[in-house]
């Protein structure tokens, strides 16, 4: 098995703005689920972890995948976790998972009552399969590649990329920014 089996990732997008508190998207998240606004994906329920410093904020949980209002790493923004298989090969689920992020952020923006805003010139990936994608150099310069070209098609523009937390337990993780 390689890196291009791994299912489990994440796309953060980082807040911009003076971003709202997390109760805030409760009830955006509740309206979410019972206008089926993620057509091809079943929408189950919102938790918020607010009390959880530095943690997963408000949750929108999902079939497939999760939209977490994230707050980990002290800075907030919107995570998407796509937590079960989806077909195609890796590069097509990091095209999937950037454009369903990039989606989800464009949708609360125009949340008029939340007044949040995410910058497009930041992106964190993580590949939390740790079976499939070790957090070691060979998974990186694997995966190097194709988070680059994804994230240059969705960013529309060159980035670089840096790899975070290396040789430690966490998950594989690159942050993108836009060059």
């Amino acid at each position: 098995m390689t890196i291009t089996h791994a299912e489990r990732l994440q796309v953060k997008l980082y807040a911009s703005a003076t971003p709202p508190a997390g109760e805030d998207l409760v009830p955006v998240f509740h309206r979410w689920i019972r206008e089926h606004v993620v057509d091809d994906d079943t929408l189950i329920d919102v938790v918020d972890y607010g009390h959880v410093k530095d943690g997963p904020g408000v949750a929108l949980i999902g079939h497939g995948a999760d939209y977490f209002y994230d707050e980990s790493e002290g800075r907030k923004g919107l995570l998407f976790f796509r937590k079960r298989a989806l077909e195609g090969d890796l590069r097509g689920r990091l095209q999937d998972a950037f454009t369903r992020t990039l989606e989800g952020a464009a949708r609360l923006e125009g949340e008029g009552a939340l007044d949040v805003a995410f910058g497009r010139d930041e992106v964190l990936v993580r590949i939390l399969d740790r079976l499939h994608a070790p957090n070691d150099d060979a998974s990186y310069a694997a995966l190097e590649p194709l988070v680059r070209e994804v994230a240059e098609a969705a960013l529309g523009g060159a980035v670089t990329l840096e790899r975070v937390g290396a040789g430690t337990k966490g998950p594989l993780s690159v942050r993108v920014r836009r060059a």
